[in-house]
């Protein structure tokens, strides 16, 4: 089966195993037809995969006008909570910024429907991934894309909030409010079983240690008793050492308690562009929020160079330099954000890390934790 595979009214399943990687997930692509042909006053015609995210699959809707639209068919990781919150943060960009996002037509964030699954329909921006391009650009086209960003980048910052958590909108009040976290890591593997704190957070102070004692929780009620010896006590001394690090107060004058709308996944695969060096749209907004400003501030991470990947000598020299420019440029629009990135304590940095790794393991939390201790 392709990648992109076309599915008429005879020829699909109601589970897909188009790859290796596909997540095996029923669903009905018949009802979301019907879905998308109520939504419309038009019939679908036809359905066809464009691919696979880390919490969905992606499809095309063809309608009989030939409009197209996008059909997202949610994976179960966390039932409701992030369908809702993705909602409404794309329905917050496009009200009250100028970035473009998705208009969202119909969802539903629960399985009681004809598609058995929750799902989104959404508009097609136009484009396509700037990470199915950027190596094609050369400096000068990289550049542009990279003002483009710091724009994008400098908008976010600008959209401040009281609290760390999940945006959602409340139907009863008729605006947007803060609630739970949305991040992956608070309901990865399992962990949206958990009785954990899950927000908001009043305070930097609060959210951090809610997501390492989440990781205690979670050892507890996962790992055999071997492995609870070894990661427990080590998140354990983390804990201790978060006092040291942030303030447990309500002072909105410290840095890191200022909470701006970031992107879960600020990435340039969710980044579209036009056949030239023009930016169209960011799409996949779930796992975003309010979240501290510290976390904000720092390179898009396509140009850095990727630690898990062997090093490459003009690869890295070329990231240096658009680093470089990034922060001629940024200090231009914004100066506290390179401010705020580089006044970043390298030990503070680790505790951000630490807490939000989802393997203790590879995350090496055993080596920042013995750099810690030499503070």
């Amino acid at each position: 089966m392709s990648k992109q595979e076309e599915i008429d009214d005879d020829n699909f399943s109601n589970s897909s195993n188009s790859s290796e990687f596909s997540v095996d997930l029923d669903y009905n692509l018949e009802g979301l037809k019907k879905i998308a042909s109520n939504v419309f006053g038009k019939s679908c015609i036809s359905i066809e995969k464009l691919g696979e995210g880390g919490f969905h699959k992606v499809f095309i809707l063809k309608m009989e006008d030939d409009n197209e639209y996008i059909g997202r068919i949610a994976f179960p990781d966390y039932p409701y909570w992030k369908t809702e919150s993705e909602v409404a943060v794309m329905k917050y960009v496009r009200e009250r910024t100028s970035i473009r996002v998705p208009q969202v037509y119909h969802y539903e964030s629960n399985k009681e429907n004809l598609v058995g699954q929750e799902y989104i329909i959404m508009e097609r921006l136009p484009g396509i991934s700037l990470s199915d391009v950027w190596n094609n650009y050369n400096i000068n086209e990289k550049k542009n894309i990279l003002l483009q960003i710091i724009n994008i980048q400098c908008i976010l910052k600008n959209q401040k909030f009281s609290k760390i958590g999940g945006i959602f909108y409340d139907n009863n009040i008729k605006d947007f409010i803060i609630g739970q976290v949305t991040e992956e890591t608070f309901f990865s593997e399992k962990r949206s079983e958990l009785n954990i704190k899950r927000g908001p957070f009043n305070n930097t102070y609060d959210y951090i240690v809610a997501a390492i004692e989440k990781e205690i929780i979670y050892n507890k009620e996962n790992f055999n008793e071997e492995e609870q010896k070894k990661w427990i006590p080590v998140y354990e001394e983390l804990l201790s050492l978060v006092p040291k690090y942030f303030n447990n107060n309500n002072n909105n004058n410290n840095v890191n308690d200022i909470f701006i709308l970031t992107h879960g996944d600020f990435h340039y695969t969710n980044i579209l562009v036009d056949g030239s060096t023009n930016i169209t749209g960011i799409i996949d907004w779930e796992c975003s929020g309010s979240y501290p400003l510290e976390c904000f501030c720092t390179f898009p991470v396509w140009i850095t160079d990727n630690p898990f990947e062997d090093s490459d000598k003009k690869k890295s020299e070329e990231n240096q330099l658009l680093q470089n420019f990034w922060v001629e440029e940024m200090k231009i629009r914004d100066p506290e954000f390179i401010r705020i990135m580089y006044d970043m304590d390298d030990f503070k940095s680790v505790i951000y890390h630490s807490a939000f790794i989802i393997y203790a393991e590879t995350g090496k939390i055993l080596d920042i934790l013995e750099n810690l201790r030499k503070k």
